[in-house]
């Protein structure tokens, strides 16, 4: 007879099912993992056995727990039982000491995991930069990037009452490459500065002048755009042809960045993420993203890649500007913070409300994202779907079981988020008794995008209902009566 177990429907980047994992193990607690990042067809055998769409679902043996905060209240309420010693007693008494789930579908994959293409390899003797000095040494852009970051003395100068931030001066930059590479020529250290310069390593902080050992400032290539995210090097390597490859393994970089900084209650530490030895490769991986073409996708592609890339940016610019925590600071966050994507510089306000939404307004503001002549007007989606609201974003105290959204499978992914996100009770609420429908200030914002009116909400959002609600709603819709809609 197999033991009984705990088991575990997660996603690897999901900060909730960190968190029920974490309760668990705090209580020396073990469970069995099925994970949705690498099995992803066992998302239909949660969703029959659970019947939510959202992570974490949590199994006692064959009895359904529910998601990271039923599972913590059971756990809290054994700690203030006291039945028995600890947790872990009460465990191996109500369920490791009786029979497994022998369900087929609790059990744990045997098949081998999804696993994504390897890149093309890279032009590595394209990449290489040869030091001074007499051993010829020679190292990649990214190394010496990395070096002059931690090393060369950059700081805030002032010129005719404007502010350089990180830079330095051609004489201190002169003096450092004599000191760290051991010249004993300046002019030999003016050549380095120049053929880095002409490699895009570092330049003049308005590019007005060459390198050279003068009061001039200058910049490393991180610190010439701060705003644009992906701007770490410039990129002059192969582009990987699949642009949706590509985001896959920068967000599985990212991923395991993120899962390393975050505890065991699912806080993500965006300071230690910034520190972790990863991040370097992946300010330098992301780069890539400089060369890929959105003008060239058609709309399913385009629809499945902007998700991907503005779930992928939110993370890397947490981590390099911090999360923003006051109406000002959004603002300046959502329309200041940038990326580039095939020499096309696009905010999160442009990419969501320009080209995901079809061109329309942002919530209070007077004009659309892209005027006549602008360039960007060729990226934007024919045919908006308004169901990205529900894939761009998790804040609710579940994840959907979608973290990775696909050209092929982009319509069924997308039901799946919308039915997630409306059956958490923090978005949707159908009151029948009092004939009120709450929902989440997302719908608020964007209620053009569902409904031509706000009376005309029940009937949108009925659509991505299910069981008793989708059922209560209906029924109020048909009874003709006036729908109270709050949010």
């Amino acid at each position: 007879m197999e033991k009984g177990r705990v088991t575990i429907f997660a996603l690897a980047e999901c900060p909730h099912c960190k968190r029920a994992k974490g309760a668990l193990t705090k209580r020396g607690i073990p469970y069995q993992e099925i994970s949705l990042s690498t099995h992803p067809s066992k998302r239909t055998d949660m969703l029959s056995l659970a019947d939510r769409l959202s992570v974490p679902q949590v199994f006692f043996n064959e009895k359904h727990i529910g998601g990271a905060d039923e599972t913590l209240a059971l756990l809290e309420k054994w700690d203030e039982e006291g039945l028995y010693p600890t947790a872990l007693e009460r465990y191996q008494k109500e369920v490791e000491s009786q029979s497994g789930p022998t369900d087929p579908r609790l059990a744990i994959p045997t098949t081998p995991p999804v696993v994504e293409k390897p890149p093309p390899p890279r032009n590595e003797s394209e990449d290489m930069i040869k030091l001074p000095g007499a051993d010829g040494q020679t190292v990649t852009v990214f190394e010496i990037i990395k070096t002059l970051i931690k090393k060369m003395p950059c700081k805030d100068r002032s010129y005719r009452l404007k502010t350089y931030k990180n830079s330095f001066k051609g004489s201190e930059g002169v003096k450092f490459f004599m000191m760290h590479y051991g010249l004993s020529d300046v002019k030999e250290a003016v050549s380095f500065g120049q053929m880095l310069q002409k490699r895009k390593i570092l330049d003049h902080v308005t590019m007005d002048h060459d390198f050279d050992n003068n009061d001039n400032f200058f910049r490393i290539q991180p610190y010439m755009k701060p705003k644009v995210l992906n701007s770490f090097r410039v990129w002059v390597d192969r582009v990987e042809s699949d642009a949706m490859a590509l985001l896959n393994r920068l967000n599985k970089l990212m991923g395991s960045i993120i899962s390393k900084a975050t505890d065991g209650n699912g806080y993500v530490d965006y300071l230690a993420a910034a520190e972790d030895e990863k991040y370097f490769t992946f300010e330098e991986n992301v780069c890539e993203l400089q060369g890929v073409s959105m003008a060239s996708m058609d709309d399913k592609t385009k629809l499945a890649f902007g998700i991907n890339l503005y779930n992928l940016m939110i993370k890397y610019a947490f981590i390099k500007h911090g999360i923003p925590n006051s109406d000002l600071a959004r603002g300046s966050f959502y329309n200041g913070v940038s990326f580039n994507i095939g020499g096309t510089v696009l905010s999160f306000h442009d990419l969501e409300n320009g080209i995901l939404r079809g061109n329309k307004k942002p919530p209070y503001q007077p004009t659309v994202k892209f005027l006549r002549g602008d360039p960007r007007l060729k990226l934007v989606l024919s045919k908006p779907d308004p169901r990205i609201h529900f894939g761009l974003n998790c804040g609710a105290k579940s994840c959907p079981p979608v973290k990775k959204f696909t050209v092929d499978a982009i319509e069924e992914e997308l039901r799946i988020v919308a039915l997630a996100f409306c059956e958490q009770s923090d978005n949707v609420i159908v009151d029948d008794d009092k004939c009120e429908l709450h929902l989440s200030t997302i719908l608020n914002w964007y209620q053009s995008d569902f409904a031509e009116s706000k009376s005309a909400l029940p009937k949108a959002v009925v659509n991505y209902l299910r069981g008793d609600s989708k059922e209560k709603l209906q029924k109020m819709i048909e009874s003709k009566k006036d729908i109270k809609v709050k949010f």
